[in-house]
């Protein structure tokens, strides 16, 4: 849908809201409305967004997979490996002879990886904005930034999707999860697996 692939595409330039807001002279919960599908931008505001995420607007409103073959052409897309969601604690550095998966958005860096998100183990899970069974490509050297998602480590729950908030100090993040809004500060018992590049659904790998 339309407000996916306008998120995807964000995220996959590392823009925030307030980036794309301020390129239209809005406010950062007008493009959030958006992205949840509450509102959508008018013609020209297409045109202009195809041309800050390098994108057309037939893909944007269609999602066309012959508009997406075209820019994977265009962009010669990096090839990732993937790894299954309950193997990338184990296999991360071990990945000779694995699947893979092309970045149709971003580029990424030479540990980046992909994976089919299997939803969280939490008994009150709730689907997020990353929906369960998409690929999502994670970079582990991608610095971290306020608003960017990520893949966690939670000791005592296995891996989670957050997204990181403003750091309380320099270099200490807060990760809000997705499944249960739960708040956390990474530290000894919250890592960061790597930041989210791009997802999509029905992708195949």
């Amino acid at each position: 849908m339309l407000n996916e692939r306008l998120k995807n595409l964000r995220l996959a330039k590392g823009m925030t809201l307030q980036q794309v807001g301020d390129a239209f002279g809005i406010s950062r919960a007008s493009v959030s409305s958006w992205e949840s599908g509450t509102n959508q931008p008018d013609p020209r505001k297409l045109e202009k967004l195809a041309e800050i995420f390098g994108s057309s607007v037939e893909y944007l409103i269609t999602g066309s997979t012959h508009a997406a073959t075209e820019l994977m052409s265009r962009e010669n897309p990096s090839l990732v490996p993937f790894l299954p969601w309950d193997s990338i604690l184990l296999n991360r550095t071990q990945k000779t002879n694995l699947q893979s998966v092309a970045c149709l958005y971003s580029t990424p860096g030479k540990n980046a990886f992909a994976t089919r998100f299997m939803s969280s183990a939490s008994l009150d899970w709730q689907p997020g904005p990353v929906p369960a069974g998409a690929i999502i490509v994670v970079d582990p050297d991608k610095a971290l930034l306020h608003g960017c998602f990520v893949v966690a480590k939670i000791n005592g729950s296995g891996l989670e999707i957050g997204q990181t908030q403003n750091p309380e100090t320099k270099d200490k993040f807060i990760i809000r999860l997705c499944n249960n809004q739960t708040t956390l500060k990474v530290d000894k018992s919250v890592s960061v697996i790597g930041v989210i590049l791009e997802w999509r659904i029905g992708a195949k790998v």
